[in-house]
């Protein structure tokens, strides 16, 4: 008889609690965990399990940071005058981050997103709602109407879940005219740095990473260390050009969708499924963008 999902849920988190000896060992059984309760599991509760194995994934990478090897592997980015690695709590776009010290004397910091990632796999780089955008760039405040058409279903009368039998207001000729639609990606396409700038940057101009930080898996293992500098991604991504896809319910980037965005959806259908999220193929990216890379 397999294994109640609670009971397994309980064991694993007791294994990460209690057991600091081998972290990678216990993140890659976790990886493989939350692989098979994508099969038995509502995606609340995914979405749940897979912040929190990120959560550990940020902690593996502050130990590789500071191993001589991977050290000198980085060095030509990251320089060799910080010190140990420590994850940033809160909301920011800064997950780990390090100390700069020349001559005894602190500098500055270095800051860094972490992703996962396979190939081919999306990862989420911003969610907020609509309204928050338009805050950042008012300038896209014409086209707002779309993007929250395509982004908030009508809600129940409690105000705190959306209503099952809405559905978002595609990005379709039988929605809109051509003419909206073409004005919808011109304003977008328009804007685009500020738009890229946010998402990958945020609004708070202390705490913005300088570089991502992504970690490869193949089939639940930790296989190599990527970093890139976010500049060289905005600046890569600036190049390409916004569009509405096929299926008319996203907004990609390039032909390749590197980055696209649309409604997050899950949530158990709370009003927080109805915000905008942007996703990266992280996999993608380092094929076009200048990278180091380290085989773990």
């Amino acid at each position: 008889m397999s294994e109640p999902a609670s009971t397994a849920k309980i064991e694993i988190e007791n294994k990460i609690e209690n057991n600091i000896e081998n972290p990678k060992i216990l993140v890659e059984s976790r990886e493989s965990d939350i692989e098979i309760k994508k099969k038995k599991e509502p995606l609340s509760h995914i979405n749940s399990e897979t912040a929190k194995n990120g959560y550990k994934e940020e902690a593996l990478v502050c130990i590789d940071l500071t191993n001589e090897t991977i050290k000198t592997t980085f060095s030509e980015m990251l320089g060799d005058s910080y010190g140990d690695w420590e994850q940033v709590s809160g909301t920011s776009k800064v997950d780990i981050q390090s100390k700069i010290v020349i001559l005894d004397q602190p500098i500055g910091y270095l800051k860094a997103q972490v992703k996962k990632y396979k190939d081919g796999q999306f990862q989420q780089i911003d969610r907020h709602w609509v309204d928050a955008l338009i805050k950042y760039i008012p300038e896209l405040n014409e086209v707002a109407h779309m993007l929250k058409g395509l982004c908030e279903r009508s809600l129940l009368s409690n105000g705190t879940h959306v209503d099952p039998n809405t559905s978002i207001k595609k990005l379709s000729r039988s929605n809109y005219s051509q003419e909206e639609l073409d004005k919808l990606v011109m304003e977008l396409n328009k804007y685009k740095r500020q738009i890229l700038n946010y998402a990958f940057l945020g609004t708070n101009t202390d705490t913005q990473p300088e570089y991502l930080i992504g970690v490869g898996y193949v089939a639940g293992k930790r296989t190599k260390i990527t970093i890139l500098k976010i500049k060289d991604v905005i600046d890569y991504l600036e190049t390409l050009d916004f569009k509405i896809s096929n299926k008319e319910t996203v907004i990609k980037l390039g032909n390749d969708s590197i980055l696209s965005f649309q409604r997050k959806g899950g949530d158990g259908g709370k009003k927080g499924s109805n915000q905008l999220q942007i996703k990266i193929v992280v996999s993608k990216i380092v094929d076009k963008v200048y990278n180091l890379q380290h085989n773990l």
